[in-house]
């Protein structure tokens, strides 16, 4: 029991190791290889390696939001050179497959913002 423990541990620790290098490394990657349409912000948001490590996913916000098509067709053409730099800078047996989807928590996360901002506005010109 304690091995399956140790084990389950060092695989965890592994993931979020791999995670934060596919991370470090892809925003580099995306930096040089990628050209996205004029006015669009794209940031890395977080990577995802499933449990056998075969597959990544690379979660990737996008400003203004209305251009995350855009903006994922544009990584998903460069995927395979990503990848191929990828395997290059990370010296692990098999790299996982990379794979990018839009993550719309930082957009959703300034709308409640703006919400909270609003309501409290309102709260203080209805208090005085």
């Amino acid at each position: 029991m304690i091995r399956w423990l140790r084990l389950k541990k060092e695989m965890s620790f592994r993931k979020q190791q791999l995670s934060s290098l596919i991370r470090n490394e892809a925003a580099k990657a995306i930096q040089r290889e990628v050209d996205f349409p004029e006015g669009v912000l794209t940031s890395i948001t977080g990577v995802s390696v499933i449990a056998d490590m075969s597959k990544a996913i690379i979660m990737v916000s996008v400003i203004p939001s209305e251009k995350k098509e855009e903006a994922l067709k544009a990584l998903n053409s460069k995927r395979g050179s990503i990848q191929t730099i990828l395997f290059k800078k990370i010296n692990i047996m098999s790299m996982p497959k990379i794979s990018f989807e839009y993550d719309p928590g930082p957009e959703k996360a300034a709308t409640i913002e703006k919400i909270t901002l609003e309501n409290h506005k309102t709260e203080e010109f209805n208090s005085e």
